[in-house]
């Protein structure tokens, strides 16, 4: 099976997300719309497995073309950064076009997944997931979004090692060091 992370294949996540914005689509067209609760802990996991795949393509399945699906993935990360941040604000409130967004993109993961053939998955030739093979191969460089990543992989990885990984700080931290990568990435292309 494909991997994403140590967690994730990529028809796993697509999945997931598919199953996420439709809940997201529900709850904010009920009568007193809300986040769901689980929107806190798996937004952001979902949002850097996007990542991932955006910056991998050509790696994972080949029945999903991930790389001409890459406007999509990009509006999946942006929605789940942004839910992510809702979620661990002290009074989350959601955007007035937020079940819009949610559906048409949950459409698009439908189609998507119609689309796969029954055993779609592929096997990695090797057990290093992307994720792990990438905070590898570059670890000798000093670049700052490499410093950023690597910091992100590690503290991913003492996330999955503490002996309490449901504390909202571990969230915290990991959002705050994403929007930090983001913020980085725009002020390097605009400077550029």
């Amino acid at each position: 099976m494909t991997k994403l992370s140590s967690h994730f294949s990529d028809v796993e996540w697509l999945e997931k997300v598919h199953n996420l914005l439709i809940e997201i689509a529900r709850a904010s067209l009920a009568d007193l719309p809300r986040l769901p609760e689980r929107v806190s802990t798996e937004a952001l996991p979902l949002a850097q497995n996007a990542q991932v795949l955006q910056q991998n393509t050509s790696q994972f399945n080949p029945d999903l073309n991930w790389q001409q699906q890459s406007q999509w993935l990009e509006e999946v990360r942006q929605l789940l950064l942004e839910l992510s941040r809702i979620a661990l604000s002290e009074r989350p409130k959601l955007p007035d076009n937020i079940a819009q967004r949610a559906l048409m993109l949950a459409e698009t993961a439908q189609d998507l997944r119609e689309n796969l053939p029954e055993n779609g998955e592929v096997e990695w030739e090797n057990e290093a997931t992307p994720l792990s093979h990438e905070s590898k191969k570059d670890e000798d460089s000093t670049s700052t979004e490499q410093l950023i990543e690597q910091l992100q992989n590690r503290l991913q990885a003492e996330l999955a090692r503490s002996s309490n990984p449901k504390l909202p700080q571990w969230q915290q931290v990991l959002t705050l060091l994403d929007v930090v990568k983001e913020i980085y990435s725009q002020i390097h292309q605009s400077s550029h």
